[in-house]
């Protein structure tokens, strides 16, 4: 009983831990839906099977959010419209190639490796996503609720 015990408190902390970054994941998908609008991110990211990955991959880049935290933005990008390739891009390209995560990689690593790991990471990124849209299955995108229209007096 105590091994059960210890597990779950092991889990709670490691939830507490997560917990920060995902409100800030959530967070930067909010201003994101507020500042791109539905109809930008289709037109750019959800028609075509490279080009949309190649610039979901490139926008991640200067995000910095770990691998926790990017899951609520592809899922808003994904609702928004773009295709499976280019929001599994997003979420391949942007925590490996972070700020962050160079900075972590210089400390680390030598000058040579701190170089070649974001590089690599935009790489898999792209090369994933292509390979999504173009053998993956297509899943739908889930609809966005229009805002409702204001009554007006009569």
């Amino acid at each position: 009983m105590n091994m059960v015990y210890e597990i779950l408190k092991e889990s709670w902390h490691i939830y507490l831990d997560v917990s920060v970054y995902m409100l800030f994941g959530f967070l930067v998908a909010g201003i994101l839906y507020v500042f791109f609008k539905a109809d930008k991110i289709k037109r750019y990211l959800g028609t075509g099977k490279i080009k949309p990955v190649f610039l979901s991959a490139l926008f991640g880049i200067p995000i910095p959010l770990c691998s926790c935290g990017v899951v609520p933005v592809a899922t808003g990008l994904k609702k928004q419209g773009a295709n499976d390739g280019a929001a599994l891009a997003f979420m391949i390209a942007t925590p490996e190639s972070g700020v962050d995560s160079i900075a972590i990689s210089y400390a680390m690593l030598d000058p040579v490796m701190t170089i070649i790991r974001p590089v690599a990471g935009f790489f898999t990124a792209v090369c994933t996503g292509i390979a999504q849209n173009y053998w993956g299955k297509s899943t739908p995108a889930p609809s966005i609720p229009s805002p409702p229209l204001k009554e007006t007096g009569g």
